[in-house]
Order: structure tokens, then C-alpha cells, then sequence
């Protein structure tokens, strides 16, 4: 699931980018503090401004990869992922490559002994910058540190020092791993959490019956739908559709039936309030909502005349049986604005629909203001 998400892989990505600026940040200043207090830059000029000023470099191109860290991961997150690996790995290359001098060639005596100091502090920190993706933070080590082990190797009288550089890479590679292993379970219950605040919000805006938006949500949406329309002049219109005599719809086939009517009567509200701005909501028992923001309040009636009839021609099938039925709808449409409370809306709507009860049911009737 996690190497196959693309949210997942980016939330790793970026933690992985936050984890190495502090890192990209200090290589910029961290050949300078090593060898400037132990005069090497006198003795060896040349060399000491080709390394300080390639890290420095490739400090700068790692901050410009992460201000253009957004477009470019829009554009395609594996030339993202692609050259934030290079950029890492050409500072692991300078380094090693100084680590490798500094142990073996007899120019560099003078910060041997603070660039084994250096090499343990880089190599853990690298490694833990880099866990979120434990394979190149291994890469990455290995071109930090194999180098001078098989320099110390090769080299005569130099065996002790790449047997210390080798147990300190086991060493770190094990720490690496093991916390690369705390990191992905720490993450995976990260992501089942939040899957379960998700899964709460659902449940506490939805219905549990007909799985759409509950009476409480609507209450929510109602307040910011009409703010929304009273600030860019739009017209708000409510449908409230009743069930036709579900009582003696119950009461004739049980309750159970009732319900399935009620999921049935909620799928075809919600193919018909399609647009992303539309909202349709159970009401509380078997009534139902449909809020529709548009511009001439015109629109609404022509909808609710198409959804009583989608209903009317649409009964439901229990075990091969059909079930007819019928609901009757009230309209409402205002103009909101802030001297107007949202509650007469629903008054309107409900006053409609009291009217197409009474004209005889399985009609629309449209509030006249």
C-alpha cells in the first residue's frame, strides 16, 4: 500500500527533503570549519577552495531544488526524487573523496584526525536524514565510507583504519535499518489513524442508513452555502421531498422494506444533485433535501419536476418484486443575505410541500414569494 500510494509517496518524500536541508545546509560551512583552524588551507590552497567551494556549490543547487520543489513534483516526482538522489550523492562524493585523502595521502596529516571525527557525525547524520527511503540512505553511505575502507585495504599499513571505517559502517548500516523498520511501522500507524478520523468525520456528517449527508451536516452547509451566495449574489434554492404515505408503506411491508425504500429514494436524489455544489441530505425520517445555488432560481423547479419523475418511473425491487413509489416535493428560492435568516428558506420549502400533500401527493409545488 505505502510504495504504491502517490500521496504516501510524496508525504515520504517531503519528509525525506525536510530531514536532509539541515544536512545540505551545514556541508555548505563544513569543509571550512574542518580544515581552517589547523592552517591547511595555507599549506594546500589550491585544494582547500576545489572542496570548499564544490560543497558550497552543490549546497546551493540542493536550496534551489527545494524552492522549485512543488512545480517540479507536479511535473513528474521521479525527476523530483531523481535528481534530489544526485545532488545528495555528489556531496557524498566530495566528501569521500576528501575522507579518502585525508586518511591516505600524507598532504592531508594535519585534519586526519578531525576528519575521523568528521566522518562518523556525516555518515550517522546522513543515514538518519535518509530513512524514510532506507535503500538510498544505504547507497548513499556506502559512497561516503567504501571508498576509504578499500583505500585502507589496498594501501600498506593502512588495514587498521579501514577495519574501523568497516565495523563503523556495519554499525551504522544495522542502526539504519532498525530505525528505517521503526520509521515505516511508526508511519503505518500514522496513516491507519488517520484513516480512522477520516472514517469518524464520515460517519458523524453521513447517515448511516442511506449514506448520504445527515440532518446535521445539511445544518452546517446550509449556514455556508448562504454565505457564500449572499456574497456573490446567487439565489439558493431547497428542495424538501417527502415520501408519499410511507407510514402505510411501512406498516403494510415492515419496516426492513421501509428502510431499502428509503436507500433507494437516496441514490436517485444523488444522481440527480450531480453538481459539485449540490447537496442533498436525509432530512429526518423519510424526508429528504436537496440544496441547488444558481443564478435565476429557475433552475431548481425543472430538477425537482425530474427527480418526481425519475421516482414515480423508478420502483424498487425486493426478491423480483417491485415496489411503487411516489414522493411529493416543495420548493423554495431566495436571495440570501445577512438580513435574512437561512431557517425561512426551509420554511418556504416545507409550506410548499404541505401544499403538494394536499393537491393530492406525487406533484411539485413551487413557493411563491
Amino acid at each position: 500500500m505505502i510504495h504504491k500510494d502517490s500521496v504516501i509517496q510524496r508525504r515520504i518524500d517531503m519528509d525525506m527533503l525536510s530531514r536532509s536541508m539541515t544536512g545540505a545546509v551545514l556541508y555548505a560551512f563544513l569543509l571550512p570549519v574542518v580544515i581552517w583552524p589547523f592552517d591547511f588551507y595555507i599549506l594546500q590552497p589550491m585544494l582547500s577552495t576545489v572542496f570548499a567551494l564544490s560543497m558550497f556549490f552543490i549546497s546551493i543547487l540542493r536550496g534551489f531544488h527545494k524552492l522549485i520543489t512543488e512545480p517540479l513534483y507536479r511535473l513528474s516526482p521521479q525527476v523530483w526524487r531523481g535528481l534530489f538522489f544526485f545532488l545528495s550523492l555528489c556531496h557524498a562524493g566530495i566528501l569521500s573523496t576528501f575522507f579518502v585523502l585525508s586518511i591516505y595521502d600524507e598532504r592531508f596529516i594535519s585534519v586526519i584526525h578531525v576528519t575521523m571525527l568528521a566522518i562518523g557525525g556525516i555518515s550517522s547524520g546522513a543515514v538518519v536524514a535518509l530513512i524514510p527511503r532506507i535503500r538510498f540512505s544505504l547507497v548513499n553511505l556506502s559512497v561516503l565510507l567504501v571508498p576509504s575502507i578499500v583505500a585502507g585495504i589496498i594501501i600498506k599499513d593502512k588495514l587498521p583504519y579501514a577495519g574501523i571505517l568497516a565495523a563503523y559502517f556495519g554499525f551504522i548500516a544495522m542502526i539504519g535499518i532498525r530505525s528505517s523498520k521503526e520509521y515505516i511501522r511508526s508511519f503505518k500507524i500514522e496513516l491507519k489513524l488517520d484513516e480512522q478520523k477520516k472514517e469518524l468525520e464520515k460517519q458523524s456528517k453521513t447517515d448511516a442508513l442511506t449514506n448520504i449527508y445527515n440532518r446535521g451536516f445539511f445544518n452546517v452547509e446550509l449556514e455556508k452555502q448562504w454565505e457564500y451566495a449572499s456574497r456573490l449574489k446567487l439565489r439558493l434554492s431547497l428542495m424538501l421531498i417527502d415520501v408519499d404515505h410511507f407510514k402505510a408503506f411501512n406498516d403494510n411491508y415492515g419496516h426492513l422494506l421501509g428502510d431499502a425504500c428509503l436507500v433507494h429514494i437516496a441514490e436517485i436524489i444523488k444522481q440527480v444533485g450531480k453538481r459539485g455544489t449540490d447537496l442533498a441530505a436525509r432530512f429526518g425520517g423519510e424526508e429528504f433535501v436537496l440544496l441547488i445555488i444558481e443564478r435565476e432560481g429557475k433552475e431548481t423547479s425543472r430538477i425537482a419536476e425530474e427527480l418526481r419523475q425519475k421516482i414515480a418511473d423508478s420502483p424498487f425491487y425486493v426478491d423480483g418484486k417491485s415496489f411503487p413509489v411516489t414522493v411529493s416535493i416543495g420548493v423554495a428560492s431566495i436571495q440570501p443575505s445577512h438580513k435574512i435568516d437561512s431557517r425561512q428558506l426551509i420554511e418556504f420549502a416545507d409550506l410548499a410541500l404541505y401544499k403538494a400533500k394536499n393537491q393530492g401527493r406525487n406533484l411539485v409545488v413551487v413557493h411563491s414569494n
